[in-house]
């Protein structure tokens, strides 16, 4: 008897101290380079967003017209997520690096990262032609979060 409660109490404190889901790239998707729109390596993109959603899979980060460099068209388009507690860092970035000198506008790019929590808020570090400041958000079921993308480019 001593024996089959110790079991049950054991199993009760694993569950009770089972971690969070882990935070993690569902997918990443993105629309490639726009070919007819090359622009040189000095002109910046415009009318650029940012927009965090929620949907069953996760938070949705969509960037619109971001402007990557043209090595997007060989060596493709990549994204990194790691996280710790509340805070999510997000990298988009040439996967090649940045070695030709024009840029691509890109018209689209969607992240989705799981293992978010209802309900809690959450920082996001976001980089892609450069760094962001920090974004603040609570993840719930009615975010649509529209931010302007060049005011939040450091």
């Amino acid at each position: 008897m001593k024996r089959i409660i110790l079991i049950l109490f054991s199993a009760t404190i694993l569950l009770a101290c089972s971690k969070e889901t882990a935070v993690e790239l569902v997918s990443f998707t993105d629309t490639g380079c726009d070919r007819n729109s090359l622009v040189p390596d000095t002109k910046a993109g415009s009318d650029s967003q940012l927009i965090l959603s929620y949907s069953d899979e996760g938070l949705v980060i969509t960037r619109t017209n971001a402007m990557l460099n043209c090595s997007i068209s060989q060596g493709g388009i990549s994204c990194d997520v790691s996280s710790e507690e509340n805070v999510i860092e997000c990298h988009v970035y040439e996967t090649q690096g940045k070695t030709l000198k024009c840029m691509c506008p890109v018209k689209n790019m969607t992240t989705t990262v799981g293992g978010l929590r209802l309900n809690k808020e959450y920082v996001l570090y976001y980089s892609c032609d450069g760094d962001f400041a920090p974004i603040s958000f609570t993840y719930s079921k009615n975010l649509n979060m529209v931010l302007d993308a060049d005011l939040y480019k450091l």
